[in-house]
């Protein structure tokens, strides 16, 4: 186990320039994320590797599902640091959960990275690990502040009523017995709408 942990150190170590990648998109990254990533994590993990994410984001297509192929060189080209840097930065977004990386070994590599959104702001702080690393990272006063303004507002809602309709309420259903009768009749009557199926019964709009 040890001579395999150690080769697969001494396969990052030798990444070069010339090493191609491709990036997959694995999530959808909004707003919220972005303000995540550069309060909750970057005190953690630093901020080459949030550079290096968001560098890697802006790798991918219109769509933002996939790239080009591109080199290593490309990423220190456009981030000015050292490829030593960049293995440094990805290992931390891979420990965090930011991303997965898969090679293909040949006499010029290729990888693959897969971004993955950052947990929410409310995970975060009722995680076990990342929560107390935080709390270390920046001292109580700083993380209280933090805390503070990720914390969702909440309305009193005493004395109002809750008037909410529930599904059935505004669907009509069908026993599947019922349907499964039907199901001819359904197929060859053209005029009916679409409809879902949920559970044991069967929905119509």
């Amino acid at each position: 186990m040890y001579e395999k942990n150690k080769a697969k150190k001494m396969r990052e170590l030798n990444i070069s320039p010339a090493d191609t990648y491709i990036v997959i998109n694995k999530s959808i990254i909004n707003d919220t994320d972005r303000t995540i990533l550069t309060m909750l994590y970057q005190p953690i993990i630093g901020p080459l590797p949030i550079i290096l994410y968001f560098s890697l984001w802006a790798d991918l297509d219109k769509k933002e599902q996939l790239s080009k192929e591109y080199t290593h060189h490309h990423l220190v080209t456009n981030m000015q640091i050292s490829m030593h840097d960049i293995l440094e930065a990805r290992r931390k977004l891979e420990a965090i959960g930011l991303l997965k990386t898969y090679i293909k070994e040949e006499s010029i590599n290729t990888y693959i990275y897969q971004l993955y959104s950052p947990i929410t702001a409310n995970e975060f702080f009722n995680h076990p690990i990342l929560n107390v690393v935080l709390y270390n990272n920046l001292g109580k006063k700083e993380y209280e502040d933090l805390k503070e303004y990720f914390k969702l507002s909440r309305i009193n809602t005493t004395g109002y009523e809750d008037i909410t309709v529930s599904f059935s309420d505004v669907f009509k259903t069908v026993p599947l017995t019922s349907y499964d009768l039907l199901n001819d009749d359904i197929r060859k009557d053209e005029s009916l709408g679409s409809g879902f199926e949920v559970g044991h019964s069967y929905f119509w709009f």
